[in-house]
């Protein structure tokens, strides 16, 4: 435990002593900021449209998680795509850059410590991410009814499984995003294969549409969007937790393997 806490101790202070995760923070505050606007700015004209043709049964039928929190997790979800392949892409390509892997492969830690202590750092950028997403919604809690509208209120546990899914998912693309490091001293080679790898595991579930049986199903489960799905409507089903903890040990342990294999090498 020691060795892995002094690996992601590394980890993360290079993360802040470089502008990294302070661009990838910036970044993404901008476009999930970006997002949450015109998703809400949609919802509000939506509203006065109803209320000004004085439809107010069809006011019933619209609140804040579903028609801007859950788009908004969503659409977040997309972004993490393009955006944990360039938290990762350094973790594992940039030690054999700076030619500092071999001593690495030396010290008396296990690969195991080694690719665990890695992930473990990249996880906190991610999780960081998923907190500043909860910006919006406490600024809606204060300030969404400010505007007259009965559907200004917030409810929290959907929004709580929506983050534990949106960490889900990111945690799975960053083991896979880890690997794709494992594989290459190029950090840009590491990041355009970590993308490829997520976007397949995402347009997969576009296949089931001319599926059948079966193979549908299968389809339908192998996709990460499918999942966070069901997290975004406040579910929290054992078949999606179990899926993103599949892929994360799958990346892990692919990692776990490159490294081994190439510290015996």
């Amino acid at each position: 435990m020691r060795n892995i806490l002094a690996i992601f101790k590394k980890e993360f202070k290079i993360y802040f002593d470089t502008p990294v995760a302070y661009v990838i923070f910036g970044i993404f505050s901008l476009i999930s900021g970006y997002f949450f606007l015109q998703i809400f700015s949609y919802f509000q004209r939506q509203s006065l449209q109803f209320l000004q043709y004085q439809a107010p049964q069809m006011l019933e039928h619209m609140n804040l998680n579903d028609m801007v929190m859950r788009p908004l997790f969503l659409n977040i979800n997309v972004f993490f795509l393009l955006m944990i392949p360039v938290i990762t892409m350094r973790l594992i390509a940039d030690e054999k850059r700076l030619k500092t892997y071999e001593l690495l492969m030396t010290t008396p830690v296990s690969t195991w410590q080694i690719v665990i202590g890695k992930y473990l750092a990249s996880l906190s950028v991610i999780l960081a991410m998923v907190l500043i997403v909860f910006i919006y919604p406490i600024l809606l809690s204060f300030f969404g009814s400010e505007g007259g509208l009965s559907t200004g209120s917030i409810e929290w546990m959907p929004l709580i499984t929506s983050g534990l899914g949106l960490f889900l998912a990111g945690a799975a693309f960053a083991a896979l995003g880890i690997f794709a490091s494992s594989l290459t001293e190029s950090q840009i080679i590491s990041a355009i294969v970590a993308f490829g790898l997520l976007l397949l595991f995402w347009v997969i579930g576009w296949a089931s549409a001319g599926a059948e049986g079966v193979l549908k199903e299968v389809l339908r489960y192998l996709s990460i969007l499918e999942h966070l799905d069901q997290f975004t409507k406040g579910l929290i089903e054992i078949k999606d937790v179990i899926y993103y903890f599949s892929v994360i040990f799958f990346g892990l342990f692919l990692t776990q393997q490159s490294v081994s294999s190439q510290r015996w090498r």
